[in-house]
């Protein structure tokens, strides 16, 4: 086993990876809300139905990290 598939599986490295994983989910998440209430205080050249596709994918995607994030912690524990 070298080094890289030594540290790949090591429990720091996932446990950073999962956190990882958690902060992003959040961050997309907050921008998917900002993106759709993006009406109430937005000063950006976009449309408001690309706005409300943009935030919704925003918040898919940012679900699925976090859900992916709290499986493999689950997973690791």
């Amino acid at each position: 086993m070298d080094y890289q598939e030594r540290n790949q599986e090591s429990k720091g490295y996932l446990n950073f990876r999962n956190s990882l994983d958690l902060g992003m989910g959040a961050f997309y998440l907050i921008i998917g809300i900002i993106l759709i209430n993006m009406k109430y205080f937005g000063n950006m050249e976009l449309s408001t139905s690309y706005a409300y596709i943009l935030g919704g994918l925003m918040l898919l995607y940012g679900g699925f990290r976090i859900y992916r994030g709290i499986a493999a912690l689950r997973k690791i524990k």
